[in-house]
């Protein structure tokens, strides 16, 4: 399997995975397809594109927000993927569901 994306926090619970990643220095995206591939034990060149399920621009855009602005709350972002219910929030946690 190729490099995978190395989270701070991984917690393998009943049904779901979640994992936390440095939301500072890596985009959503990448987050997304790195636990994906974990779970699934697939190579990234095995998975469908991210853009054919979401906008991956839109869904940086949206999670990591403009890093000028005093943005209040949290953002959370759902979708289906490969068969998996995502979860994405913007600080920093994706979780990952069959």
């Amino acid at each position: 399997m190729s490099d995978v994306l190395e989270f701070a926090e991984l917690e393998l619970e009943q049904n779901a995975c979640r994992a936390r990643y440095d939301f500072e220095t890596t985009a959503p995206t990448v987050a997304v397809a790195s636990l994906v591939q974990l779970v699934t034990g697939s190579e990234l060149s095995d998975l469908e594109p991210l853009y054919e399920v979401v906008d991956p621009d839109a869904l940086d855009a949206l999670l990591r927000g403009d890093q000028s602005s005093s943005r209040d709350g949290e953002c959370t972002v759902s979708f289906p993927y490969r068969e998996l219910d995502v979860t994405v929030r913007s600080d920093g946690v994706v979780t990952v569901r069959p």
